[in-house]
């Protein structure tokens, strides 16, 4: 990495943090999913004389459970399923707000600060332009999922101390999320938006275009439910390896066909 890259990338991260339209929606999504969703489980389970209605509408899932889960308590089997099966697909959606979001303002907000013609000047490669772009955006969106996983497994352990006498977060499913299958959605969300955002005009239009990556998450999400679809270990495993291979072509891909008229 260039120190040209290095700067750019500080530059968009320090506009990132001084402009509320952009850190505020990151600080309360997060918020919402791994904190007060988490909450209002446990909570549940808590305060619930009969838990029953939390099983039926689990039912679903409950029913195709691995064995093990068989000999766990009701209250037990739920918090288990809802960080093993639900929280995770849920989880996914941070960073690819994030990235959308932080993404969204990276050509347009240069273009509608009029900087954009300014960095052309500058002695660095498009190349090097898009690189600094996309890492100015992975960095923070990578940092506020890491903080945001950190607080749910806080939110979960206490919660669930008084069922399991144990710490039961993380476990190997959401090592290999947080740290194999994260990054690589992370790259393909932001490589998507930077495209998008260098073709928008407004920082309003690129975030509304760069939300379509939200809807392969929410069908994920649906599928976890449903019990339809379970994210296994193999399979994060699998999904993250296709993305990385994604990530590469597609990043490629664009960079091959940027040209300075373009995003001008």
């Amino acid at each position: 990495m260039s120190n040209k890259e290095i700067a750019l990338i500080k530059k968009d991260i320090k506009e990132i943090f001084s402009s509320k339209q952009i850190y505020l929606p990151m600080i309360i999504v997060p918020l919402l999913m791994v904190v007060i969703m988490p909450s209002v489980i446990l909570m549940g389970v808590n305060f619930s004389k009969d838990t029953s209605s939390l099983i039926k509408d689990m039912k679903g899932l409950l029913e195709i459970l691995p064995l093990n889960y068989g000999e766990l308590a009701t209250e037990q089997r739920i918090i288990k399923a809802s960080i093993d099966y639900i929280f995770p697909a849920f989880f996914l959606l941070i960073p690819i707000m994030c990235s959308s979001i932080i993404g969204a303002s990276s050509f347009v907000g240069e273009r509608e600060h009029k900087t954009l013609e300014t960095l052309f000047y500058t002695p660095i490669s498009l190349k090097e332009l898009f690189r600094g772009k996309v890492l100015g955006v992975f960095i923070p969106s990578y940092c506020i999922t890491i903080i945001s996983f950190l607080a749910f497994g806080i939110v979960v352990n206490l919660g669930s101390w008084k069922y399991f006498g144990r710490i039961i977060f993380p476990n190997v499913k959401w090592t290999i999320l947080i740290l194999y299958l994260v990054p690589a959605i992370t790259l393909l969300g932001l490589t998507f938006t930077v495209l998008i955002s260098a073709k928008s005009k407004t920082f309003q239009e690129a975030q509304q275009v760069s939300g379509l990556i939200v809807l392969p998450i929410i069908l994920l999400l649906v599928g976890q439910i449903t019990g339809v679809f379970l994210l296994t270990n193999s399979i994060l495993l699998i999904l993250g390896t296709i993305i990385y291979i994604i990530d590469y072509i597609l990043f490629n891909k664009i960079t091959g066909n940027f040209v300075y008229e373009k995003l001008v």
